[in-house]
């Protein structure tokens, strides 16, 4: 049986999460004519090079791996690229992690209209999920572009409306490949 990466459950998790809470920057190798690029093809990664997370385990699940790999590929598709077998013009990867944040929020003090006091502070905890895409230079194994996703994670992933948010959040990542030329 083919053992996935741990981290996929970070990918979950950001992938679940509403595309308007998204943050997406991309950034690029300005010398590559892009244009150039018609073929890609999925970089395995070691499962020594990856970092292990309890949560990621308890996620772990091959039909997000698949679905974003799918939404990869059909953004890609749309924009005129096709997958290889052999020898492709450049690899894809992608990385996932998570990190618990806190937001905190001082509405501020001071006399209501009707003369009361009042104000407060509200505390929120989070966790924030972070989606790495790197497309790399099969030669030279040079990063030639990448797409960072980030924003805050749901708690309790609906599995009904998994693939829509997973396509919504590809394409927000992929919105701007191939960078225009000369920009």
């Amino acid at each position: 049986m083919k053992i996935l990466p741990v981290l996929i459950a970070g990918l979950l998790a950001i992938l679940v999460m509403g595309c308007s809470s998204v943050s997406v920057t991309t950034d690029y190798d300005r010398d590559l004519n892009f244009a150039t690029l018609k073929t890609f093809q999925w970089m395995s990664v070691s499962k020594d090079q990856l970092s292990p997370n309890a949560a990621a385990n308890m996620l772990q699940n091959s039909l997000v791996d698949n679905r974003f790999r799918g939404a990869v590929k059909t953004q890609l598709e749309a924009k005129g690229l096709t997958e290889a077998s052999a020898n492709p013009d450049f690899f894809i990867m992608y990385h996932t992690g998570t990190q618990e944040k806190v937001n905190v929020t001082n509405y501020g003090y001071g006399y209501g209209r009707w003369g009361g006091y009042g104000g407060g502070t509200d505390v929120q905890q989070y966790t924030q999920g972070t989606l790495i895409l790197d497309f790399i230079n099969p030669t030279s194994k040079q990063l030639i572009w990448r797409s960072v996703a980030t924003g805050a994670l749901a708690s309790k992933p609906d599995p009904d409306t998994m693939e829509q948010k997973i396509n919504g959040v590809v394409q927000q990542m992929l919105e701007k490949f191939p960078p225009a030329p000369g920009k």
